[in-house]
């Protein structure tokens, strides 16, 4: 209907109610006779993050922790009701367990497990009475875990028979159930018939050596060190395997305590400075299993631990979107090891010129060995670090510069073999070149190993070394499905050094002055030797990636990245 005619025809009451009717049945009718209104703006969607923002805002505000919110709602918010906390208890008992398959088949019923692992831990806002009240800027957390343990360890291992304890090896065969001969090493001699174009076979011997009658060592021929260790080695207990192998079964107790706690201090200066304190704190020992019931245990020594770590970390907001973090820690771990018995064990078995806090080391393949190494030992780890990072975002672009600066010191007393370390095989009682003869156990009865060491390590060393890192980083949005990232690091770090430059090498470039020829020691801080073998090393890092969306599904992102690092000098 044309809206001119319609107010030709109805110009009395009411025709103003038409118009309106008509403008509201068919928008736009009177274009021709009204100036167009421009449309109202309408207000940008929220993204997901400010939905978020408001969600939280609103939860805070209802719950009374914020200055905005009501009075009811700020007095029901007490300090007390802003605490957390939980009390926890994980136990474990060998009454809940089945027994293991290879403790039945021994004969024995049971495994010890006892495990209680328990801790708990708080948070909340520090409050000091009548001195301090950190309601709505400082808050705290506290947790504590600790471990208490005793568990079964099973050992299957071969050990010398009886008959071999003293020497006989007339029942003693090889892996294959052959009669496994052992020779005299002080009948050894050169064999006039040897033909030097042929190899050595049992028909061309090189050396000739006269065998054990009886395959028997006899009583006067055994080494008295020998004699007074065999002792100390636990006799056969289980028959197992063929050929008296596996004749060694033993269910021993290790023990595990461990001690340790987080505590964290959140405070607000203002709404853009804020300070985060951290530290941490563990210690704990492990007494492990045993495999003897002697001063000859071969197994591990026990370990003491302790670790300490403090951090603080200081975040300015500059604006919503620039951030600046820096932060500072230092932190230090200690592990020492101590044998279960100690004493001048060397001198008991008649050993001279040794002297040490443990048992010899007494290695004889293929049986398990006497002594435990290395028994005494302690090492401190101690790093100290700091770092900035600065992060902002300009449109689509958003830039991280990153500095850090760390530290480290090793300081460590790691001897050895301190009490001596003595190794046998087949090679001094076999017939020289021949296989399946001789026996390392033989070796040993008779006191001669193929190899003898002592450490004797003075004081301990100090060890140094020292890391940069300089970055820049930059995230690109191309588009809503596609993202680069390029980023450039230099990397500086220092070689070893020795607080008393206690360091040696050999240098190949340095005539040695016996010779004339290349290649002789150095030490540091001698001759012009710096206290350092190595120039500072300096290396450019790049790296590129992207991520893009080419389908535009969240499921479907393909990445493409490139980057080259490279490994600082090792300080151990």
């Amino acid at each position: 209907m044309d809206a001119s005619k319609l107010v030709k025809m109805r110009t009395g009451p009411g025709a103003l109610e038409v118009c309106l009717l008509m403008a509201a049945v068919c928008p736009g009718s009177f274009s021709q006779t009204q100036t167009a209104q421009p449309p109202a703006a309408q207000p940008k969607p929220e993204t997901a993050m400010e939905k978020a923002v408001d969600e939280f805002k609103i939860l805070t505000r209802n719950m009374g922790l914020r200055a905005d919110s009501p009075r009811s709602a700020r007095k029901q918010a007490s300090v007390l009701t802003q605490f957390h906390g939980r009390l926890y208890e994980n136990w474990r008992n060998d009454i809940l367990d089945a027994v293991p398959h290879e403790i039945v088949q021994r004969g024995d019923q049971k495994s010890l497990l006892r495990r209680n692992q328990f801790g708990f831990n708080v948070s909340g806002p520090l409050v000091i009475p009548k001195l301090y009240n950190g309601g709505r800027r400082t808050f705290f957390s506290l947790s504590y875990e600790a471990v208490r343990e005793r568990i079964s360890r099973s050992f299957l291992n071969t050990i010398p028979t009886d008959g071999e304890r003293t020497g006989d090896f007339s029942r003693t065969v090889s892996p294959s159930g052959d009669a496994l001969p052992i020779y005299d090493p002080a009948t050894t001699r050169l064999n006039p018939n040897f033909d030097p174009a042929q190899p050595v076979s049992v028909s061309n011997l090189q050396y000739i050596r006269d065998p054990f009658p009886g395959n028997r060592i006899g009583a006067t021929q055994i080494d008295p060190v020998a004699a007074k260790a065999v002792p100390f080695y636990p006799g056969p207990n289980a028959a197992v395997g063929p050929f008296d192998q596996n004749n060694y079964f033993i269910v021993s107790p290790e023990a595990n305590t461990a001690n340790g706690f987080i505590a964290k201090l959140d405070h607000s200066i203002t709404d853009s400075h804020r300070l985060t304190a951290s530290l941490n704190s563990s210690n704990g020992l492990n007494d492990a299993a045993n495999y003897f019931n002697t001063i000859a245990e071969p197994g591990a020594p026990n370990v003491n631990f302790t670790s300490r770590s403090l951090g603080l970390d200081y975040i300015y907001t500059i604006s919503a979107n620039t951030l600046n973090t820096f932060s500072v820690g230092a932190s230090s771990s200690v592990r020492s090891t101590s044998p279960s018995q100690q004493g001048d064990f060397a001198a008991q078995l008649g050993l001279t010129g040794i002297s040490g806090p443990s048992f010899p080391v007494f290695s004889f393949s293929p049986y398990l060995h006497m002594g435990s190494g290395s028994p005494i030992s302690k090492t401190a780890n101690n790093t100290y670090s700091w770092s900035d990072t600065f992060s902002t975002r300009r449109g689509k672009h958003a830039i991280r510069l990153i500095g850090q600066y760390v530290r480290y010191q090793i300081n460590v007393y790691a001897p050895g073999s301190i009490s001596g370390s003595f190794s046998f095989d087949s090679g001094m009682t076999s017939l020289p070149g021949i296989n399946d003869t001789g026996h390392g156990f033989a070796s040993f009865l008779l006191g001669m190993p193929i190899y003898a060491q002592e450490t004797l390590t003075l004081s301990p060393s100090y060890y140094r070394n020292q890391y940069g890192l300089a970055a820049i980083r930059e995230q690109y949005e191309v588009r809503s499905d596609l993202t680069l990232s390029v980023g450039l690091d230099l990397m500086i770090t220092t070689p070893r050094v020795e607080k008393y430059n206690r360091q040696s090498t050999v240098d190949l470039s340095t005539i040695n002055p016996e010779n004339g020829l290349p290649g002789a020691m150095i030490v540091a801080g001698e001759n012009g030797v710096g206290r350092a073998f190595q120039p500072v090393y300096c290396k450019l890092q790049p790296s590129a990636s992207f991520k893009w969306n080419p389908l535009g599904d969240v499921n479907w992102v393909v990445r493409g990245a490139f980057s080259r690092s490279y490994s600082g000098y090792p300080i151990y």
